[in-house]
């Protein structure tokens, strides 16, 4: 906004002194320069403008043309009650202290790297050097790593569907766990989804399913428990979804999201990053950046009891990959990386072919391989440590893709299963067991399952699902429990419910459902609402319990209402630049 008005207060400058020099006894300048000041510097605002506020939307373009308004009008009197050398010093004074302000503002990291050198990772959260003598060995406190994916399909990484990645990482990692090969997510999109995975609570009970919804204070996440149980507790990514306005960071003694300081998605920081490219990568920082945080923090507390969590933005779009994640990286679309192009194939404005369609596929595997090799430097610092064996790690995904296997493209709009299956895996202390679980489970169940192999005590009634640990300690008493997802982004509310291999898809402001037999049809094409009422009708009764029951723990965590957070401009543009436009 102080660009913005620094070129208002320009253009009223440039007016005040034509205005002045008008009036003056001296004629220098003829007629047409003095229009053609003012005009230029409308034209030089205007440019301001869009680059700055194209993404903002009506309201705050209202409030600039309101100080361009009112900067027009000082101008006027300026220029009426003084002499030209007294009125274009005192605005141009302004301009430049706004200007100043304003630069200080957007590119302050920027700055402070400049003259001290870079930061060292995770800016004022980073983990501190390892100065002292080392601390204490864990003992029988295993590290705790959670890893989350962003965007990852669970068809991408296990099984044997044809478009399977090739993540040699994720393999070793899995043949060490216990990888459940039906897990789904709790929502279709980043906030709800991971606000679930980190409490054990349904989205219908935190409500964290708007864009400026943030996690209530009645909630206690997985890293409070953890960090009363005596560890310390981390967590390093990227999202804009994630950042500390949301509330993720409760519980976490070390908290960077983002990973690495960034410099803004203004004018400025395009021009850091267009000119000095090596020391300001990018706006975001990339998987890379985010990884090298994680082994930094991880030989930080390597010799005390840790809970770790890393999270990375990729696969989400931009689908930008390394050139040396693809078969042809110069058939890449660039375009693909804007969110004007996602924007408008969201909204059925741009339509893009078959081939198109499938090159979109390559460069989000291409960004699937890359986060494999990524990740595989940080497994390596904890075989490395000889923390591996001893440790916990779980791996999941907030949710998956849709690559219009239902005629859109995202996610956020649907609850398909292109959208809701996600892998799920645990790695468990010492190895001691390694299984595949084909039973329907919910990624709800995460907290409390880690709760129970770490031993900490809880109450299973305050948590939305029950543990996993039944499904590999004593799968013979082990129980399937329905499977339920809600807070869609886009297009009206929908809830699923997932129950005996058939799953029901509602439309709540239309009344409409759909049911599927995810066994005779995993692809979810084939409705069977008009012959199986009585299942539909028993999918209806699931969901109306679901629901009362989510009523029912909210009133008794005490959460009442939504909580909201003030995001902030910059945080609002940065949610933009993910695609997650609009005000809910």
């Amino acid at each position: 906004m102080l660009v913005c008005a620094a070129g208002f207060v320009l253009c009223a400058a440039l007016a005040a002194y034509a205005l002045a020099r008008s009036r003056s006894e001296r004629e220098d300048l003829a007629r047409t320069e003095l229009v053609l000041l003012p005009l230029a510097s409308f034209a030089l605002l205007g440019a301001l403008w869009f680059v700055e506020y194209r993404a903002v939307g009506s309201a705050a373009r209202a409030g600039g043309l309101l100080a361009g308004a009112l900067a027009g009008v000082c101008s006027l009197w300026v220029a009426r009650r003084f002499a030209p050398s007294f009125a274009l010093p005192l605005l141009g004074t302004l301009v430049l202290s706004l200007g100043a302000v304003s630069a200080l503002r957007e590119s302050g990291s920027a700055l402070h790297e400049w003259l001290n050198g870079p930061r060292d990772p995770g800016g004022a959260s980073k983990a501190p050097a390892v100065t002292s003598a080392p601390l204490p060995a864990a003992g029988d406190r295993p590290p705790v790593v959670l890893i989350t994916v962003d965007t990852l399909r669970a068809d991408r990484v296990l099984g044997d569907s044809p478009a399977r990645v090739p993540t040699p990482s994720l393999d070793a990692l899995a043949a060490d766990s216990v990888v459940f090969t039906q897990a789904r997510s709790a929502a279709p999109w980043t906030k709800p989804a991971l606000a679930t995975l980190l409490t054990g609570l349904s989205p219908l009970v935190h409500g964290m399913t708007n864009r400026r919804a943030r996690l209530p204070d009645e909630v206690e996440t997985l890293a409070e428990r953890l960090r009363a149980a005596g560890y310390k507790t981390g967590g390093v990514g990227l999202n804009a979804h994630l950042e500390r306005a949301f509330r993720f960071d409760q519980g976490f003694d070390d908290y960077a999201f983002p990973a690495r300081a960034d410099f803004g998605i203004g004018l400025g920081a395009r021009v850091l990053t267009r000119f000095f490219p090596t020391r300001y990568p990018g706006v975001f920082p990339n998987t890379t950046a985010i990884a090298e945080v994680a082994v930094a923090w991880i030989r930080a507390h390597a010799r005390e009891p840790f809970f770790l969590w890393l999270h990375v933005l990729d696969p989400h779009w931009p689908y930008e990959p390394p050139a040396e994640w693809l078969d042809e990286p110069e058939a890449e679309p660039r375009r693909w990386g804007e969110s004007e192009m996602v924007t408008a194939v969201q909204a059925g404005n741009t339509k893009p072919g078959q081939a198109e369609r499938e090159r979109v596929a390559e460069l989000y595997a291409g960004e699937v391989r890359y986060v494999d090799a990524e990740l595989a430097r940080v497994l390596a610092t904890l075989r490395e440590l000889d923390l591996y064996e001893r440790a916990l790690i779980v791996f999941a995904s907030d949710h998956g893709e849709e690559f219009w296997e239902h005629g859109r493209y995202e996610h956020g709009h649907t609850l398909y299963d292109e959208v809701l299956r996600v892998p799920l895996f645990f790695k468990l202390p010492g190895a001691d067991a390694r299984a595949t679980v084909d039973a329907a489970v919910s990624t709800e169940a995460l907290t409390p399952t880690v709760l129970d192999v770490l031993g900490l005590a809880y109450e299973p009634a305050r948590m939305s699902s029950r543990s996993l640990v039944p499904w590999w300690r004593t799968p013979a008493v082990a129980m399937t429990e329905a499977l339920f997802a809600s807070g869609t982004y886009y297009f009206g509310e929908k809830r699923a419910v997932v129950f005996d291999g058939t799953k029901l898809v509602l439309e709540l402001d239309t009344g409409r459902s759909e049911l599927f037999d995810l066994r005779q049809d995993p692809r979810e094409l084939h409705s069977l609402v008009a012959a199986l009422p009585a299942l539909q009708a028993e999918g209806l009764r699931l969901a109306a319990d679901w629901q009362a029951r989510c009523e029912g723990l909210r009133t008794e965590l005490g959460i009442q209402g939504d909580a909201t957070a003030d995001a902030g401009e910059g945080l609002e543009r940065m949610l933009q630049e993910l695609g997650y436009a609009g005000h809910e």
